[in-house]
């Protein structure tokens, strides 16, 4: 009877104890586990840890949407009504950081991988756990006088060491119970100590083969943070060159309503002029013909910007309801007044810089030097399996004293594997198929650094092309605005055409649109030029500065040097 009890008792404390692991605390483990490993990983390939917080919290909750008000910091975003609230190009960048759902998933990628890592060092850093519990109770009747019972119990608990050179070390504690249910005397409790020592002796021995697969995906790991940390640069300028366009639309839209007013002018000057008998009625019609077809080109032109305005929200992850606008004019003056700024790298150190401060140039250089680890690989798979295993055991002093071992009566063991394949054409393919990929990894390592070379001499092209064409749009808009004036004070003069005057103000709205896309243009160029060398940095709040020197990854450079010279 006590014994019963106690079996259902221990049954009980387990089963709380599973209970008490609730999959929210499971959770939590899962993010502590996963954040270590990102925060290590960080400062080993960052030089510091960077905040990180997988969890979506999007500024601007729902309930704020209910009562009709989204908050950006000290401003407020209203989703109904006509007021328009301005958000900065900072304000813009933090927003999309946060909100973004293309980053959020990007940074639930990163996660998943760290979280990933974190599993896979289970049995390589510390050892790994492992075992199990069973119980059972059985009660058979024999007659109707009488009946058996019987129950059994056991449990089992391991740790499990890999080790670098291919061998496994396994301890092993083990417990059981058997008893028929009728008092302590019939009752046994039993105890066993167990390790065990398996090292392959050929194949799969020495070298570091077996922790081969961990050293990649440990590497590979910090080659997926630098790339995170990459995305989050590309992010953010690419938010940057978004919210500049949506800027340029509005600088179109402005150029075009203040095109149709001056049209409106002439037309007025040439009705005077047709009127008097100076001027012909042709030129009042083509007057007339160029301001509709600029009424029209406005209606376009909103359009087209407040399409691009939704896009815009819906890249920032903002509702397409809030009632939002880029910070016109005051961004696009302040971008005028700062210019195109210099590069602040030479054309032949870009180069360098490109090929050891690129995330995907130490990634394919790895590749180089995993190629050549196949060929190893596939070679040593040519050799024979041999395995040697030592084994020591103790059990219990049976039957009620289960923590007294007796290691003085141990039992040892050694045994010997031995397996070696005779067709060989398994291995022989992939040995030939691994000299094949190395050969590959080789030729494609080659044509990376070429078209690094031609994208950085591309980009250097692209950016001096942008700024003489800024350099001729700024002259091209001081003549058009010499023209126009000229043109307007010849026609009421009578010494030029209606004609004249709606070709200079044709003229005059493109130069205006050309130096604000070019100066865009530029600037969008250049910081995507400096983000594939490592030039930019972006804080936890998504605001872009450029650095003085490229992060040119030293510490990884030093621990995997093949990447600096694959």
């Amino acid at each position: 009877m006590y014994v019963k009890r106690a079996i259902l008792w221990a049954a009980g404390l387990l089963a709380g104890i599973v209970a008490g692991c609730s999959p929210a605390q499971y959770a939590r483990q899962a993010d502590r586990d996963a954040y270590r490993t990102l925060g290590g990983t960080q400062h080993f390939a960052l030089g510091q840890k960077r905040e990180f917080d997988v969890s979506y919290r999007p500024i601007g909750s729902a309930d704020g949407r209910a009562k009709g008000t989204l908050r950006v910091g000290e401003k407020v975003i209203p989703v109904t009504g006509d007021q328009v609230t301005k958000l900065t190009l900072a304000e813009c960048l933090t927003v999309a950081l946060h909100n973004s759902r293309s980053y959020q998933t990007r940074k639930e990628g990163l996660y998943t991988a760290a979280l990933a890592l974190a599993n896979s060092r289970r049995g390589w850093n510390f050892p790994l756990l492992g075992g199990g519990a069973d119980a059972e109770v059985n009660r058979t009747v024999v007659n109707r006088d009488g009946e058996t019972n019987s129950a059994a119990a056991g449990a089992e608990l391991t740790l499990t060491q890999q080790l670098v050179h291919g061998g496994v070390l396994t301890l092993g504690l083990g417990a059981d119970l058997v008893s028929d249910l009728l008092g302590w005397d019939s009752t046994s409790l039993g105890s066993l100590l167990s390790a065990n020592f398996t090292q392959p002796l050929l194949r799969g021995a020495w070298r570091g083969l077996a922790y081969e697969q961990q050293y990649r995906v440990e590497r590979d790991f910090v080659f997926t943070v630098l790339e995170f940390e990459r995305f989050t640069q590309e992010f953010a300028v690419a938010i940057l060159a978004e919210y500049y366009n949506v800027l340029q639309q509005r600088d179109q839209l402005v150029n075009e309503k203040e095109n149709i007013e001056r049209l409106k002018d002439t037309l007025d000057v040439t009705k005077v002029l047709v009127a008097g008998g100076a001027r012909s009625q042709i030129e009042q019609d083509e007057a007339q013909q160029n301001l509709l077809d600029s009424q029209v080109r406005l209606q376009t032109q909103q359009q087209r910007y407040g399409n691009t305005l939704d896009r815009f929200k819906i890249t920032l992850g903002l509702p397409i309801v809030a009632r939002m606008e880029v910070d016109y004019p005051d961004a696009l003056t302040a971008l005028n007044e700062a210019g195109p700024k210099a590069v602040p790298v030479r054309e032949e150190e870009a180069l360098r810089v490109a090929l050891i401060a690129r995330p995907d140039a130490l990634r394919q250089a790895a590749g180089v030097r995993d190629a050549q680890r196949d060929v190893e690989i596939a070679t040593d798979n040519f050799l024979p399996q041999l395995d040697v295993t030592l084994g020591i055991d103790a059990a219990g002093t049976l039957p009620h004293e289960p923590t007294r071992v007796q290691l003085h009566r141990h039992t040892r063991s050694a045994t010997a594997s031995f397996d070696y394949q005779i067709d060989q054409t398994d291995n022989r393919d992939a040995y030939r198929n691994a000299l094949l990929a190395r050969d590959r990894a080789r030729r494609d390592w080659e044509q990376f650094v070429d078209e690094v070379r031609l994208g950085v001499r591309e980009s250097y092209r692209s950016l001096e092309q942008s700024n003489n064409n800024y350099k001729i749009e700024q002259e091209n808009l001081k003549i058009a605005k010499r023209r126009q004036k000229l043109a307007v004070l010849q026609q009421k003069e009578g010494e030029a055409s209606a004609r004249d005057v709606l070709r200079a103000e044709d003229a005059l709205r493109n130069a205006q649109n050309g130096v604000t896309g070019a100066l865009i243009d530029y600037t969008t160029t250049r910081l995507q030029f400096l983000t594939t060398l490592g030039l930019i940095r972006v804080d936890t709040e998504g605001q872009i500065d450029e650095r003085a020197k490229p992060l040119e990854f030293d510490g990884i450079r030093r621990r995997y040097p093949y990447v600096a010279r694959p």
